[in-house]
């Protein structure tokens, strides 16, 4: 049995911060699964890519993470745009891998299923139902509320929208992480602990809503953690941060059952990925 499988598209990320853009592996499945693997964790992913884009699991399977591959006509591909401050993110879709079934995930055992959809239609209802039949789930919300434009001066630009499954999905769901503006979306509220209070009438019984630099919350039901962020030493880049935040989360999670500990944890994990480019993986500090 795994300690965690992460369910969730390896994308081609294009990522251009100022005037400097690089291309690499990126999306949930890839930079949370390699920072759980960097923290010792039993991992395994379950994906989907074009058979013309394998080499983009190559990190993954360098750091023997388990990897679970469906084919697919497509790579999801997003282009991440960052101003020189880093703030602000805008974001293309430019290719969607088909969606995940339930046949995808029967054979496998796992303490915890992190679901980390990138598009609406990534993971159905019916996946996140089978897997909460045997398993705590925790669901970075971000995908099910992303609905790209099709306007021609816009094409593929992302936004943020409501998310009609909601209501049913949450009630499955142990552990959500949103980012705040997510959160916002969600709740329908303005008040960051009235946004993490609506959110956990839906069922999660631990709220956690990210802020970047300004750090998180998370609140478990009874009180409210207000969790620091920890300054890099350099800032390079911040693609993956929340990711890499769950990843720390969900490990010391294991064990530790203080949530202002196991926050604080998070963040500085997410510290360490901000000052690297790509994904934290095995052998950096």
């Amino acid at each position: 049995m795994f300690d965690v499988c992460v369910v969730g598209h390896v994308t081609r990320d294009i990522v251009r911060i100022g005037a400097r853009q690089t291309e690499m592996p990126g999306g949930t499945a890839c930079y949370s699964s390699l920072a759980m693997k960097s923290l010792g964790m039993d991992v395994a992913v379950v994906t989907r890519l074009s058979e013309y884009d394998r080499s983009l699991l190559d990190c993954l399977y360098r750091d023997k993470v388990v990897v679970f591959l469906g084919e697919s006509p497509q790579t999801t591909t997003f282009m991440n745009i960052y101003p020189e401050g880093m703030e602000q993110r805008r974001q293309k879709v430019t290719g969607i891998a088909l969606p995940f079934t339930a046949e995808d995930v029967d054979a496998i055992q796992a303490k915890v299923f992190h679901l980390g959809p990138l598009t609406r239609d990534d993971i159905p209802l019916e996946v996140i139902l089978s897997l909460a039949e045997r398993s705590v789930i925790s669901l970075d919300v971000q995908g099910f509320l992303r609905e790209s434009e099709t306007n021609d001066s816009n094409e593929g630009q992302v936004r943020l929208t409501d998310w009609p499954d909601k209501e049913e999905a949450l009630r499955l769901v142990t552990i959500l992480k949103t980012d705040e503006e997510e959160a916002r979306v969600l709740s329908n509220e303005e008040d960051l602990r009235r946004m993490a209070l609506r959110l956990s009438e839906y069922g999660p019984a631990e709220v956690i809503i990210t802020r970047g630099n300004r750090g998180s919350l998370i609140y478990n039901g009874d009180r409210f953690y207000d969790i620091p962020a920890f300054l890099p030493r350099r800032l390079v880049d911040p693609t993956g941060c929340g990711d890499t935040y769950m990843a720390g989360y969900l490990f010391l999670r294991q064990t530790v059952s203080d949530p202002g500990k196991v926050g604080e944890f998070a963040a500085r994990t997410a510290t360490a990925k901000l000052e690297n480019s790509g994904p934290l993986m095995v052998g950096q500090p």
